[in-house]
């Protein structure tokens, strides 16, 4: 009896399991509108800073052009695409309406923008270990009819430990990494990873159209950790 019970109740377990699998959405169910007519070229829009670190706005933008060109999207010159928003007075701008998104695919011919917002861009230390933690959101958004394409939010932690033997050294050693730790070479891996992780492949990219059955998060979240 024991042995019959133990049989249907592992039956069933399988049975919710693989229901409950069958049920995890996937990229094309998540982005649906980047497999119907996915964008060829992505332009970056100055992300909008909303933490305390006032560098984190600079570095940023550089490092998403690589992370957004590694999946086979044509990204346009970051710094000259800036020049000529600061001319148009739109480089500090946080709404674009399919006015100002229009005019973006007209003179620049971009399928589409890449909005950014930086929530959170926070350091601590505590010891021997130093910590830094990024928030950001990130909106991909055509510019002919201004729908939302792709979104994600993305939680960055990096960690920062001593590698010294000595109590008092490695405190020391933590606090220092943690004051200088530089801008660009984390949230370039931040951008890197959370591209490669949630981003679909785009038409430059030979694994394009492969990725659709690849799961993808639920809640639009991916966490992503770096150990240095």
């Amino acid at each position: 009896m024991k042995l019959a019970r133990l049989t249907i109740g592992f039956a069933l377990l399988l049975l919710f399991t693989g229901c409950a699998l069958q049920q995890l959405p996937t990229l094309q169910d998540t982005y649906p509108k980047m497999y119907q007519n996915p964008p060829v070229s992505i332009l970056i829009l100055p992300p909008i800073n909303n933490s305390t670190a006032v560098e984190a706005k600079e570095y940023f933008a550089c490092s998403l052009a690589e992370a957004v060109g590694s999946k086979g999207y044509y990204t346009f010159p970051v710094e000259a695409v800036f020049d000529v928003l600061r001319d148009e007075g739109l480089y500090d701008t946080e709404t674009y309406t399919p006015v100002i998104l229009n005019n973006i695919q007209k003179y620049f011919g971009a399928d589409a923008v890449l909005i950014t917002t930086i929530n959170r861009w926070d350091k601590a230390w505590l010891g021997t270990r130093g910590s830094l933690k990024i928030e950001a959101e990130f909106a991909l958004l055509s510019t002919s009819t201004a729908e939302v394409l792709w979104n994600i939010t993305a939680n960055t932690q990096v960690s920062m430990e001593s590698s010294s033997d000595n109590l008092l050294g490695a405190m020391i050693e933590s606090a220092i990494k943690t004051a200088v730790e530089d801008y660009f070479p984390n949230s370039h891996k931040a951008n890197l990873q959370t591209m490669d992780t949630a981003l679909p492949w785009g038409k430059h990219h030979p694994e394009f159209g492969t990725d659709a059955g690849k799961l993808a998060s639920p809640l639009k979240i991916v966490e992503i950790e770096i150990k240095k």
